[in-house]
């Protein structure tokens, strides 16, 4: 068995109220392991005070704050230290225990056991063939690729380097080849993870830990979410997310881990409906700020 010994959390203002819920259920099976919040602040700042002091959480140490799309995920692979880590995003839970599943495998990394369509890569990941006729005519298509929001990952094996050509390291980042990868870290890292596992200097192994979508949510019972989940597996909303969570799919789950969340907090349910209030209130500012902003255009 090979132990992971850390969590990252990929933090953003916009998601800040699934990062509670993230951090929740998480800390329902794994109380004690070190976890990180990635704060990416290139939709504004935001404060994360009172996860951190509430849950035991830390936030990573970066010297730059705007980052764009996923791309902070990249900076603890950069770490020389050697660590073995989970990364996730934000809208994501556990059911159970998932990481003693994880564990099992000793790959350097472990990703999500997906099935694509093939006319489907070139823009979730990237396009083969374009990058064969600009700048790899080696590159293979291929054999298999992985979602970024949830993976066993170690630290020290990938470089800055090994992006040096495929990404602007500017606030926020940039893909080079727009043309050629996914706008955010999914791309440019399934390349060279596919890469470094082709000339065989990392080690890969593939699993079906990751829920998504109505059918495989489907089966998972809210009363069973205990010490003894017989769930070994994460739930992720990637592109299911909604402004309002109740319209979010098996909103039941995220509803039980963020009245879990509230518990620990002084007042807690008081300051779940108060931030209720205050996003809706903030949304509907926004929006009548737009409708103005036409109504002076038109």
């Amino acid at each position: 068995m090979s132990r992971i010994d850390r969590v990252y959390i990929a933090a953003h203002r916009k998601d800040l109220r699934l990062t509670r819920i993230c951090v929740a259920s998480v800390r329902r099976w794994y109380p004690d392991i070190p976890v990180f919040l990635l704060k990416d602040e290139t939709n504004g700042t935001f404060s994360t005070r009172e996860i951190e002091a509430t849950w035991n959480v830390r936030v990573w140490p970066t010297k730059e704050r705007s980052f764009g799309w996923g791309f902070i995920k990249l900076e603890p692979l950069f770490d020389t230290e050697r660590h073995r880590f989970l990364m996730l995003d934000s809208d994501i839970v556990f059911l159970g225990k998932v990481i003693d599943a994880l564990e099992r495998f000793d790959a350097d990394f472990v990703v999500q056991e997906e099935t694509q369509p093939p006319s489907d890569v070139p823009d979730l990941y990237f396009d083969a063939a374009k990058i064969r006729a600009s700048f790899n005519p080696g590159l293979r298509d291929p054999e298999f690729t992985f979602n970024t929001g949830q993976y066993v990952g170690t630290s020290g094996l990938v470089a800055r380097e090994d992006f040096s050509n495929l990404v602007e390291w500017s606030q926020p980042r940039r893909v080079r080849y727009g043309d050629m990868f996914n706008p955010g870290d999914q791309g440019v890292l399934n390349y060279d993870v596919l890469e470094k596992l082709a000339d065989l200097s990392i080690s890969v192994a593939r699993t079906p830990f990751m829920k998504w979508g109505k059918v495989e949510m489907s089966p998972f019972e809210v009363a069973s979410l205990d010490g003894y989940s017989p769930y070994p597996f994460v739930i992720h909303w990637a592109g299911l997310k909604h402004l309002r969570l109740r319209r979010m799919l098996r909103a039941d789950i995220l509803s039980h881990f963020e009245a879990a969340y509230y518990r620990r907090l002084a007042f807690g349910h008081a300051r779940r409906w108060a931030r209720l209030v205050g996003d809706e209130t903030e949304r509907w500012y926004r929006r009548a700020g737009r409708l103005i902003a036409r109504a002076r255009l038109s």
